[in-house]
């Protein structure tokens, strides 16, 4: 018995040392360090002044005092309210049954987005009981505080928090600024040194229609000729899919370049918005991409049977109210680039379909964030306790330290107009990331109000902001 001790003393010992020369060569490896220390106290330290983390779980309840066949309860949400500095004033909320939460979250995205009847009056009337299961709960725990880091769980990642509507007929948007996290523990793993090695990269209005031969000539006058030879795993469902062209984010690209300077981005639109640039792309200081994006849920084929958004896709499946879970995820989400519709009309080795599970292979550590502008870049297959498999998923192990992304299908015109104000805040030096994408939105709903007569989220509230502010 002491020789094993001794000897388990000697791995530990030989682990911390290994421990120590990785954590000077690799910053990721650093971040991951911290996190893995974390607890209240290292969180609530972590935490800015005059902020909370709220990390909302769900649990499935059992009844010690039922009978055996009864003791397993419905599901139920919690909430932890963690303020900033003070680790002793954890508190526990108890939301209640799930189904209430999640029936309301279906219901309001249905209301915006059918294809059909949308109906926004619902949608309003639904915002209001959304505040009321998930959020109304917790304000009494959060004192004074405007600044909340929140980490969902089951389907509340599916939503933004920003469009829950008060009794006052306001949006918390209009109260709070939310900071979204897949844990608190990467509360820990921020401030990191940026390591991007190129300036950022902006692609848009992508030619879905490009041709083989077309791409090879491209590829050559930007020397990317032979880079990639393109394998693609993909769904068999996307073959359902053809792209329509954006001719609203060619404008919101161009919007971005004269905000930012031609020359101090690196632009790619129409055939040049290639796959084998995205791939090649190794650490800049942001990358933003314009165009479609798609996600394919295996347990219900009905929500992407619609062509009604700009920015949204338009599917054809046999089975459309399958039920099925046997496919990876990070296959079933991605983005769209010049090529695609021909990728998935031919096949072949033409890129054009970049899935989630290829995003996992990008050089995008240090990267100081993803604009994903682009339809339902936020969804993917639900994981309890384990937050949402697809693209935010993908980027975020990539080594992105914060990602723009989107819960619904978006409109074009409002959406482009939204991103030029982000970035127009981002440049003036007043705020940081998170911030700026608010003060968007707050703007973006004024001018939904005056164009439309009205403040349908569908309009501003469909982007949410995740990571390092």
């Amino acid at each position: 018995m002491q020789t094993y001790r001794e000897k388990i003393n000697s791995l530990r010992s030989e682990k911390e040392q290994l421990e120590i020369i990785l954590s000077t060569l690799s910053n990721p490896y650093t971040r991951y360090l911290k996190k893995a220390e974390a607890n209240c106290n290292t969180i609530a330290e972590a935490l800015p002044n005059h902020s909370v983390l709220i990390e909302f779980f769900r649990i499935r309840m059992f009844n010690l005092e039922a009978y055996a066949k009864k003791k397993w309860n419905r599901s139920r949400y919690f909430a932890f309210i963690l303020p900033a500095g003070n680790p002793d004033g954890v508190q526990l909320v108890d939301l209640g049954d799930i189904e209430k939460i999640d029936d309301c979250i279906v219901s309001f995205k249905k209301s915006l987005t059918h294809p059909r009847i949308p109906n926004p009056e619902k949608a309003q009337m639904l915002a209001f009981q959304l505040y009321s299961h998930a959020f109304a709960p917790l304000e009494k725990g959060l004192g004074k505080t405007r600044k909340i880091f929140l980490c969902p769980d089951g389907n509340l990642n599916l939503i933004p928090f920003e469009v829950f509507r008060q009794p006052n007929a306001h949006f918390l948007v209009e109260k709070f600024i939310f900071n979204y996290l897949t844990s608190g523990r990467d509360m820990l793993g921020f401030g990191g040194e940026s390591l991007h090695s190129s300036k950022p990269v902006v692609m848009g209005n992508p030619d879905f229609d490009l041709g083989l031969e077309d791409r090879h000539e491209i590829l050559a006058k930007i020397d990317l000729q032979g880079e990639q030879d393109f394998s693609t795993r993909y769904s068999r469902d996307l073959r359902g899919l053809r792209f329509k062209p954006l001719p609203g984010t060619e404008k919101e690209v161009q919007l971005i370049s004269d905000i930012l300077g031609e020359d101090n981005i690196e632009l790619f639109t129409g055939k040049q918005a290639l796959e084998e640039v995205l791939v090649k792309t190794e650490s800049p200081k942001f990358l933003h991409l314009a165009t479609h994006g798609f996600f394919l849920a295996d347990q219900d084929m009905r929500w992407v049977m619609r062509n009604h958004s700009d920015r949204g896709i338009t599917v054809h499946h046999p089975k459309p109210t399958q039920f099925i879970e046997i496919e990876n995820p990070l296959l079933r989400s991605g983005v769209a680039l010049a090529g695609a519709n021909r990728f998935l009309e031919y096949g072949g080795r033409a890129g054009g379909i970049v899935t989630a599970e290829e995003i996992l292979g990008l050089k995008l550590h240090g990267t100081d964030m993803v604009v994903l502008s682009a339809c339902e870049t936020g969804l993917g297959a639900v994981k309890i306790g384990e937050g949402v498999f697809g693209l935010r998923r993908a980027f975020t192990q990539a080594g992105v330290k914060s990602l723009i992304m989107s819960m619904w299908p978006v409109p074009d015109q409002e959406t482009s107009e939204l991103m030029a104000e982000f970035y127009r805040n981002i440049i003036s030096g007043k705020m940081n990331r998170a911030q700026a994408l608010r003060q968007a939105i707050l703007r973006q709903i004024q001018i939904v109000r005056d164009r439309y007569g009205d403040t349908n989220p569908l309009y501003w509230g469909g982007f949410v902001f995740l990571g390092e502010p």
